[in-house]
C-alpha cells in the first residue's frame, strides 16, 4: 500500500504544482453541481499551497501504509474510496467551504480506522481507548488556518466517521460471512 499511497501523494504534488490542474481538480461545489463529478475524488489531490501539501502528503503516506499493513491493500483502497466520497459529499452539503482540497480528510479516515481496529482487537486494554480519546480531543478542539483559509473541520470529522463506519461494516460483514 505504501507504493499506492506514495503514487497518490506524488500525483497530488503534480496537481499542486500546476494552477491549471489545481483548478480542474479542486472540489468546487458550483462545478460539481454543473456535472463535474470527478471532483468528488480529484479534490483531495489539490492543495492550497506547498506548505499545505507538505503537511498532508507525508502523513497520508504513513497512515495508509500503516493501515494497509494492519488490514490489507484491498481494505485500504476501499477505505480510501469510501472516505473520498464521504468527505467530499460532507464538504459540499455542509456548504462551509465553496472550494476544498487536501488529503487530510482521507488521512483522518485512516487514523480512526486504525484506532477502532485496535479497540476491536484489544477490547480490554486501556491504551487504544486513551489514544482514541486523545484523537477525539484533537478533532474537537483543533483550530487553525492553512494558507490563509480556515481548516475544513467538517472534512476531518467526516473522514474520521468514515473510518469508523468502514471498519465496523467490514467487521460485521466478516462476522456474517463466518456464520
Amino acid at each position: 500500500m505504501i507504493a499506492i499511497a506514495t503514487a497518490i501523494a506524488a500525483l497530488a504534488g503534480l496537481v499542486t504544482a500546476s494552477g491549471h490542474l489545481s483548478s480542474l481538480a479542486a472540489l468546487d461545489a458550483s462545478q460539481l453541481w454543473d456535472g463535474e463529478l470527478w471532483r468528488l475524488f480529484s479534490g483531495h489531490l489539490a492543495h492550497l499551497s506547498w506548505r499545505h501539501y507538505w503537511v498532508d502528503a507525508p502523513a497520508f503516506i504513513a497512515l495508509y501504509a500503516s493501515y494497509g499493513r494492519r488490514a490489507d491493500r484491498a481494505s485500504a483502497l476501499l477505505l480510501l474510496l469510501f472516505a473520498a466520497m464521504t468527505v467530499s459529499l460532507t464538504v459540499v452539503v455542509a456548504g462551509i467551504h465553496q472550494v476544498y482540497g487536501g488529503l487530510s480528510g482521507l488521512s483522518c479516515a485512516a487514523v480512526s480506522a486504525s484506532l477502532i481496529g485496535l479497540i476491536l482487537e484489544r477490547p480490554r486494554q486501556l491504551f487504544p481507548y486513551l489514544l482514541s480519546g486523545m484523537y477525539c480531543c484533537y478533532l474537537l478542539f483543533m483550530g487553525g488556518v492553512s494558507s490563509g483559509v480556515p481548516v475544513a473541520h467538517e472534512a476531518h470529522l467526516a473522514g474520521s466517521a468514515a473510518g469508523v463506519l468502514f471498519v465496523l461494516a467490514s467487521t460485521a460483514k466478516k462476522a456474517c460471512n463466518g456464520i
